[in-house]
């Protein structure tokens, strides 16, 4: 008695590979049409010449090159059915050439505008004279700080609940508190709720104002808030606690 054997798995269609392999080589170039018309359409220029600094939400844009890229993907996968095996491939060929072409110069104008701007940061840094400040800013409940002493590298934070943290500033808050010292105006601060003294080098040593929305305050509270992992505080006791402990 002969056995019986199962059937064979059938082979998938032929054009199915052709439809997948024009799908992704549509992608790239899909989504950055997309995302350069959502670009336009969210930000056009005399728009952006009347607000300066005026910016495309990325949210929007990202959604604009996804639905590009699944656009295009569509038409490309039923140019590949619809067309001859010879006019797929080139189709499938000249759309993945244009996605590479895409990416290498999107990887490259990445690089290069990252470079850009360590440059940019480095020229500035490399400006920024010897300074030290004290800020006062406010009740004793505020958060994330209400008392802060800055010596050009560290800084000592009073935090609500009594807590004294010593902490290490990044080089992006050096700059930044100098860039806000800048804007800020000398002048008597006895009567401010809210008051900031500095000395730049061997100058004598200043004091001033700070509005609540000041950029200085916006510079100091992000410091405290960024480097708080890394900083050693300490309340009634001299003694160091842990992170999961602190305010």
């Amino acid at each position: 008695m002969a056995r019986r054997t199962a059937p064979a798995a059938p082979a998938p269609p032929r054009h199915a590979f052709r439809l997948a392999a024009a799908a992704l080589a549509a992608l790239p170039v899909g989504f950055a049409i997309g995302a350069l018309v959502g670009a336009r359409l969210l930000a056009p220029p005399e728009a952006a010449a009347a607000v300066p600094g005026a910016v495309a939400p990325a949210l929007a844009i990202a959604g604009c090159g996804a639905f590009g890229a699944a656009a295009l993907a569509l038409v490309a996968s039923g140019g590949a059915i619809a067309l001859r095996r010879r006019a797929a491939r080139i189709l499938t060929f000249a759309l993945g050439g244009a996605s590479f072409a895409v990416m290498v110069y999107a990887t490259r104008h990445f690089v290069v505008d990252r470079m850009a701007q360590s440059r940019a940061f480095d020229a500035a840094y490399a400006q920024v004279p010897p300074f030290a400040l004290s800020l006062e800013a406010g009740s004793a409940g505020r958060r994330p700080f209400s008392a802060l002493t800055y010596d050009g590298h560290a800084y000592r934070a009073l935090r609500p609940g009594g807590w004294h943290c010593d902490g290490n500033a990044r080089p992006s808050d050096h700059l930044a508190l100098f860039e806000a010292l800048q804007a800020l105006e000398p002048g008597a601060a006895e009567a401010c709720p809210q008051r900031v003294a500095w000395r730049r080098g061997d100058a004598p040593e200043t004091s001033a104002c700070v509005a609540t929305d000041a950029p200085l305050l916006a510079a100091a509270d992000a410091m405290v808030e960024a480097t708080a992992r890394r900083a050693v505080c300490r309340r009634g006791a001299d003694q160091s606690v842990p992170h999961s402990q602190r305010p």
